[in-house]
């Protein structure tokens, strides 16, 4: 029998190379069934393996094209899994409005919190589209056109971008398949989604909405800090109180006027 003759280390490089060019081809081929549903995949881990946490958020309410906000907010809210979130209101100037919408928004997130199915980024509520792939701070993405089953406010007609790596929503961009109020014309949001201290949470949201007889106003908020939350964070006064899995436009809607 013939001795095996060695690999020499170029003739391995190539190999190796030509493996991973193999299987990033055949990751790119990805359908967008296939996409999807590894992002369903990654989504319910998520939801399964969440510890809790403590996040101090800051909303600014502007409208548009001013230069400064009209409020500003900061709330601290916390999640206790499996499905338990609190807040409390610690600071607001400016107007009084800006409270008064904040307290909305996550009031909101607790009526919904029953029945988040009914506005997860899934199958049941969108039908998807592979409209390509876009790199999107650093991080390579498919990028899904979403188009809402039925007219809900809770549910944004536009698009989603989905890491390629680990199939988590990096960002939603789009209108409200509905209009939140009779008092908005349009509603459109921006929200980024990344880890913040081992947490995979909404980083930050723009919402622009068109107002009977008061034009268009910009709400944003930013996330301040996160950290994992204690049993001291349940000693706080709290004011509602339930977690609002996979909400994409639902919670944001909520701000507008009426």
């Amino acid at each position: 029998m013939p001795a095996l003759k060695p690999v020499r280390p170029a003739t391995l490089f190539l190999i190796v190379l030509g493996a991973t060019a193999i299987a990033c081809q055949a990751q790119s081929a990805l359908s967008v069934d296939q996409i999807v549903g590894r992002m369903q995949q990654a989504r319910a881990e998520d939801r399964a393996n969440k510890a809790g946490y403590t996040v101090t958020r800051e909303y600014r309410l502007a409208p548009e094209g001013a230069p400064q906000p009209t409020s500003e907010v900061v709330a601290e809210i916390s999640f206790f899994p499996p499905a338990e979130k609190q807040y409390a209101i610690v600071k607001s100037q400016g107007s009084a409005r800006g409270a008064s919408i904040v307290r909305r928004i996550l009031d909101h997130e607790a009526t919904m919190a029953a029945h988040w199915q009914l506005h997860d980024v899934s199958p049941a509520n969108y039908d998807f589209a592979l409209l390509g792939r876009e790199n999107l701070y650093g991080r390579d993405c498919y990028v899904l056109q979403l188009s809402p089953k039925r007219d809900a406010a809770e549910l944004v007609r536009g698009r989603a971008w989905v890491d390629r790596d680990n199939f988590q929503i990096r960002r939603i961009e789009g209108e409200t398949a509905k209009s939140p109020s009779l008092w908005v014309k349009k509603l459109r949001l921006t929200i980024d989604y990344g880890v913040v201290n081992g947490v995979w949470l909404e980083t930050s949201t723009q919402a622009v909405a068109d107002v009977r007889l008061a034009g268009t106003h910009v709400l944003t908020s930013r996330e301040l800090d996160v950290r994992r939350a204690t049993l001291d964070a349940r000693a706080a006064k709290p004011h509602q109180s339930r977690q609002s899995t996979g909400s994409i436009a639902a919670d944001t809607a909520a701000w507008v006027a009426r």
